[in-house]
């Protein structure tokens, strides 16, 4: 019998391999679509406290387990901005307040979608609460639905050194 959690990115184990690349300072060499070369740096908050986790409902369990590792983190960090970065559950909650109460309006929003971070220059990552799988939402303009949960979007963005994979895409021939 196959096990299916064999096939199933684990962000743990996405993320060690990621931190093993990382000097003392956090920086990671990585090398662009042009051809030049970036030192980008990282940032992993501490782990949310236990309580804190129990006090929220209905999030997945696989986002929880990241939030015990790390309450929030930012990746491939430059000058220029930040290429994705995962809030801390406070400040996902703070992000929901302000949607729920009119103060930041996205484009699109439905009630059952939980922020949980955002990508640079694209726009927020919500969690769809009402799919118990591929459940990520990335709200900008356009809006993506991005066909996978969150340990495969946390895996894919740190292969990709935080490119946006999704807007690659190949063009159907017809020979």
């Amino acid at each position: 019998m196959e096990d299916k959690n064999l096939s199933k990115p684990s962000f743990a184990n996405g993320l060690n391999g990621l931190k093993t690349r990382l000097n003392d300072t956090n920086l990671l060499m990585i090398q662009s679509s042009d051809g030049h070369l970036y030192n980008m740096s990282f940032k992993f908050n501490a782990p949310v406290d236990e309580d804190v986790i129990n006090s929220t409902e209905n999030l997945p369990e696989d986002y929880k387990n990241f939030l015990r590792l790390h309450n929030g983190a930012d990746f491939f960090s430059w000058e220029y901005g930040t290429s994705f970065y995962i809030y801390s559950l406070e400040e996902a909650l703070s992000v929901l307040e302000k949607v729920k109460t009119g103060i930041y309006v996205p484009m699109e929003y439905k009630d059952d979608w939980f922020p949980i971070g955002y990508v640079q220059d694209i726009g927020g990552v919500y969690i769809d609460l009402s799919s118990d799988k591929n459940y990520l939402i990335l709200l900008g303009i356009p809006i993506y639905e991005l066909l996978c949960d969150f340990p495969t979007w946390l895996d894919r963005m740190i292969r990709v050194n935080g490119e946006m994979y999704w807007e690659w895409a190949g063009k159907e021939l017809f020979l």
